[in-house]
């Protein structure tokens, strides 16, 4: 005899069109909070020289002229949409700075393990004649980054490093709402327990409501309800971790990782439990947080002077380097981080053979 112990609880789920406008609210204030701590002036404008316009709106026909068919259609063509509201569950972005189509969307993780490791990829290489490029570098962006702030950051890295970046961005879970409204900046500990449990709540009481925002996060490989929900297998962390904690395990030709503000300690959290020969092999450059230099990869972790925001998040950890910046990285504005620049430097240091050791003449002691 079938269990009916849960009819009836169905009536008390909250009806998703009641959440929705507040989910669209909140990305949408990501959407112009992006605007302060990222480059998107500068992605703007190089865009606009390539004849690429971006688009925050959810929408993207609000911004031609109404009956204008002509103008809709080069519009459709020559606009990337990096609205909030356009991949409200989460998506990869792939940004190369130098090779068309200088933008490419991934809305499955498995997705972008089988074609996106490369750019452009297989589906795109029969319009975009360039040579392929593998994808050898990630990007985690800070608390609720939208499309645009991530793509701003991949632009800057990929303009320095000359090939692409894999960007990092998150579904935006309703169990998120706490740990956003909160800002998430001052322990990723404190961050994770918030959000696992209103998720566990949600699970609990409304498991419909629960599985909003989760979509690429559900498409990890191996994902289980564990997984998607609550507590992913290699510490309690969020669906930035569980996505690049699945793509490092995957895709080993991936051996650098930026990360700005909240997205290095998410970096931090996802490189826990891989093998040390994965980690050892890993370079990682973050701003704006310190992390704990756990495992053996090569660090390059960069602070302001004036980044009050960013020492708070780093409880205590020692940088490599020290700028007079504070937390923003839009070049637009004074005293912030210029991560072009900053990634280039690294870039050519790296590549630079070390100088060789004056020898010093033996130490004799006289008696």
């Amino acid at each position: 005899m079938a269990d009916r112990t849960d009819d009836g609880l169905g009536l008390f789920e909250v009806p998703r069109a009641v959440i929705e406008p507040l989910l669209r609210s909140l990305r949408s204030v990501n959407t112009a909070v992006d605007a302060i701590f990222y480059d998107v002036g500068a992605l703007w404008f190089r865009l606009l020289a390539r004849g690429i316009t971006i688009s925050v709106s959810a929408d993207p026909r609000a911004i031609a002229a109404p009956g204008d068919l002509d103008a809709l259609h080069a519009l459709m063509t020559h606009v990337v949409n990096l609205s909030a509201l356009t991949d409200p569950e989460g998506v990869i972005l792939v940004v190369d700075a130098q090779r068309p189509p200088f933008i490419e969307r991934y809305g499955d993780v498995r997705e972008f393990l089988s074609d996106g490791l490369e750019f452009p990829s297989k589906v795109s290489s029969t319009e975009c004649p360039a040579t392929p490029h593998a994808v050898r570098t990630a990007s985690v962006t800070g608390v609720g980054s939208s499309a645009l702030g991530s793509v701003a950051f991949a632009w800057n890295l990929s303009e320095a490093l000359r090939e692409p970046v894999a960007a990092i961005v998150p579904g935006y879970g309703l169990a998120d709402i706490v740990p956003q409204a909160l800002g998430g900046y001052f322990g990723f500990g404190l961050h994770d327990f918030l959000r696992e449990v209103a998720q566990w709540a949600l699970e609990l009481t409304a498991p419909r409501m629960a599985g909003i925002g989760r979509r690429l996060v559900r498409s990890v490989p191996g994902a289980t309800p564990l997984m998607q929900g609550n507590t992913p297998p290699f510490r309690t962390g969020s669906p930035e971790s569980d996505i690049l904690h699945a793509i490092l395990e995957s895709a080993p030709q991936i051996t650098r990782l930026y990360g700005h503000s909240k997205g290095a300690l998410c970096i931090e959290n996802a490189i826990r439990s891989l093998p040390g020969d994965r980690t050892d092999g890993l370079d990682i450059t973050t701003f704006g947080a310190v992390i704990r230099e756990e495992c053996g990869a090569n660090f390059d972790q960069i602070i302001g002077r004036l980044d009050g925001l960013g020492q708070l998040s780093s409880w205590g950890n020692w940088p490599e380097r020290w700028i007079e910046t504070w937390h923003s990285t839009n070049t637009m504005l004074p005293l912030t981080m210029p991560v072009s620049n900053l990634a280039k430097e690294e870039r050519q240091s790296t590549a630079r053979p070390p100088l060789p050791q004056p020898m010093l003449p033996p130490l004799r002691i006289f008696c």
